[in-house]
């Protein structure tokens, strides 16, 4: 299974389009949006619902034919349609994201967006949350990989038989002047490989760890 990984974009909608729809030709089945703004996803969903509007193909007329292999050949022409149709593939996009709100994001403060979301990924149960200082001991017993963000790092740390994942930041400008990045994880019978791309699509490094290796590093 592979997972695409962006967070902390903060308004920069261009480039977190960028970055979703480079995850979804990568093979990404799911995409993860750790947080910072939780609004940003939908004004990439909205962008493309706006870009499609007014395109959907006519369904053709059947123009009084009766044969079977009409009635084939149109049934044909109509399932392509439905399969090509541009505001379905935003639709089918839009069920593959899940995303989290952050501290920052209105609806974190008004309880409109869920702050945490627990997903099973390869049956594996994974945490998703903005800020890692906001897990409880309960989330952390519970999840065998933890996806976050608010970080300008990207990694993969293991941290006794659990993995935090964070896939770096998507910000125009990072006041400490760290690149933008995004991510993808591909996970297979508990051994997982991060692949992290620049904002540009560039490959800038991959990193491996195994679920239950029980190595321990610093989470920086």
């Amino acid at each position: 299974m592979k997972i695409g990984l962006a967070s902390d974009s903060y308004g920069n909608v261009d480039t977190l389009e960028a970055a979703i729809d480079a995850l979804f030709a990568a093979g990404a089945d799911r995409v993860f949006f750790l947080g910072a703004r939780y609004a940003d996803v939908q004004a990439v969903l909205d962008r493309k619902r706006a870009g499609v509007q007014g395109r959907r193909p006519a369904r053709p007329a059947a123009a009084g034919e009766e044969t079977l292999g009409f009635l084939r050949a149109v049934e044909g022409v109509l399932r392509s349609q439905v399969e090509d149709d541009p505001a379905e593939k935003v639709d089918r996009m839009a069920r593959r994201i899940v995303r989290v709100a952050s501290k920052a994001c209105p609806e974190y403060q008004h309880d409109r967006a869920p702050r945490k979301v627990f997903e099973m990924v390869d049956g594996l149960i994974c945490c998703l949350v903005h800020d890692k200082a906001d897990l409880t001991r309960d989330d952390i017993a519970n999840a065998t990989v933890l996806f976050h963000g608010n970080s300008g790092h990207p990694a993969i740390v293991g941290i006794g038989p659990r993995l935090f994942v964070t896939p770096g930041h998507l910000r125009a400008m990072d006041p400490d002047g760290r690149p933008p990045t995004y991510a993808l994880l591909e996970v297979e019978g508990g051994a997982m490989e991060l692949v992290v791309y620049s904002a540009f699509g560039q490959e800038l490094k991959r990193e491996r760890a195994t679920v239950g290796a029980r190595t321990k590093v610093s989470v920086k």
